[in-house]
């Protein structure tokens, strides 16, 4: 069985590892480069104290690949479950080979299992190479961003690309069986594996682990780090300003400004340090001693906070393992059924 299925996969397998050498080949040689330019940037503005403005400029330089290279590793598995799941077993119930291999000695059970455990442990090599490669090339664009908690960044890192590959295997083999077609499937496993990813990351990643909630008060010290404030044209309406949450979280919600009652501030409240402020001239960029700090110092003896729930930096690695779990159980689901379904078609 094991012979066997080599046969059957070879090509693929020797496309999978050609496409390796050269991602390993390009991501190794652009990598080393990069590393280079971050050490270098960082040795030159150190007597400076002027890094910003080099890192950034390095962070604009490989955005462009760090897109193509983010892009192709969730791409990877989606396209697992398309060529190699989804034809698994529809091929053979399209070409009608399942009745010539399903009444040979080896049983239709042992046939499956060999298959699915051969290539799901190529599939979940492949994705785990790929992971490995994107997370040392982009390890110092990630430490300039500080922030390994978007789409892009947390699906292509790490261990959670290993789940998504197996996951997406498992549907495109259960897809295949349940419509014995092979190109419905995997446009069906296309479909049904982006509706899966985007389901995970809106509404469950979030809720894996309970998020934590802080109150931040609105003075001169969090107003400067402020990345936002808007204020409605309405003198009833809300005040919103996006204040950081702690280093290396994930700020997942954030309340308006409120009061010490706790209830939403209007407009009107803070229109004589809005007017304030901008007679001292415009705000500007986050983090300036001249941004929304003058507007914080006004605000402060109102006794405004904002609530902002986050998920700590330190959630980062217990949520790639839940999620990769989820995904882990979700695949072994999607195998049983495909045994239980084997079992009971006609030979």
């Amino acid at each position: 069985m094991i012979w066997l299925t080599w046969r059957q996969f070879r090509t693929q397998t020797f496309a999978v590892v050609a496409i390796l050498a050269a991602a390993a080949v390009y991501l190794l040689i652009t990598g080393t480069q990069l590393r280079h330019s971050y050490t270098t940037d960082l040795a030159s503005c150190q007597p400076q104290n002027s890094c910003l403005g080099l890192l950034n400029a390095l962070q604009d330089q490989y955005s462009g690949p760090q897109f193509l290279a983010e892009f192709f590793v969730m791409a990877a598995p989606a396209l697992i479950g398309i060529f190699w799941g989804a034809p698994l077993i529809a091929g053979e119930l399209e070409r009608g080979t399942h009745h010539m291999v399903w009444n040979q000695s080896v049983t239709r059970t042992r046939w499956l299992a060999v298959k699915l455990a051969a290539l799901a442990l190529v599939s979940v090599v492949t994705a785990g190479l790929l992971s490995l490669l994107i997370t040392w090339w982009a390890s110092p664009l990630d430490t300039i961003a500080g922030n390994r908690w978007g789409t892009r960044a947390f699906n292509a890192r790490d261990i959670a690309p290993l789940g998504y590959a197996v996951f997406a295997f498992a549907l495109g083999v259960t897809l295949g069986l349940l419509l014995r077609r092979t190109v419905p499937a995997m446009a069906a496993t296309l479909a049904v594996f982006i509706a899966v990813q985007v389901l995970m990351t809106a509404a469950v990643r979030p809720n894996l682990l309970p998020a934590t909630t802080t109150t931040v008060p609105i003075n001169q010290t969090t107003m400067s780090q402020a990345e936002r404030f808007d204020r409605s044209e309405a003198v009833t309406g809300p005040v919103t300003i996006d204040l950081p949450a702690p280093p290396g979280a994930w700020a997942l919600s954030q309340t308006p400004a409120l009061n010490s009652a706790g209830q939403p501030i209007q407009t009107s409240e803070i229109l004589n340090c809005w007017s304030q402020m901008l007679a001292q001239g415009p705000p500007a960029f986050k983090g300036a001693s001249s941004g929304f700090g003058s507007l914080g110092t006004c605000l402060a003896p109102l006794d405004l906070h904002v609530d902002i729930t986050y998920q700590p930096a330190g959630r980062y690695w217990p949520l790639q393992w839940l999620e990769t779990a989820v995904y882990a159980v979700l695949a072994a689901l999607l195998a049983a059924a495909c045994f239980w379904r084997v079992r009971r078609l006609r030979g």
